[in-house]
Formats: structure tokens, sequence, C-alpha cells
């Protein structure tokens, strides 16, 4: 399957179940660095995405635009 197979099959789901597989991909890239890696170095691994960072930005603020502030769940 190419990643644009499974971007495809990920825009099917719904956008709270996108935003909770891109929060568990984003914790399974942390746990994969090791533990001196600078917190700003996730932005730079999505520095060759912009369009997915752009995405996952824009799930994020609907998300909370839907729940009306950011501490509603």
């Amino acid at each position: 399957m190419t990643i644009d197979e499974i971007h495809a099959t990920i825009r099917e789901l719904p956008p709270r179940e996108r935003l909770r597989l891109v929060e568990r991909i984003l914790h399974d890239v942390i746990e994969s660095f090791p533990s001196d890696a600078e917190p700003s170095s996730i932005i730079g691994m999505m520095a060759d995405e912009p369009e997915l960072m752009d995405e996952v930005c824009a799930l994020a603020m609907a998300g909370r635009e839907r729940r009306g502030t950011r501490g509603d769940v």
C-alpha cells in the first residue's frame, strides 16, 4: 500500500478518529526518538511534509472549534 492509498483511507475516517490516529502516530514517533532529542525536532521531522503539517493543524483547530474551548472534550 502506498502513502497516497493510506492517506486516502485515513481521509475516509471521521475527523475525531483521524485526530486520534495522528496523536497515536506522533506518540509512536516521539517514543522512537532518543530521550535527549529536542521537542522541536518533531516539527523539524515534518519539514519535508508541509501539507501533512497543515492538515494536522487544521484538524486540531477544527476540533477545538467544535468543542467551543480548548479544554472541553
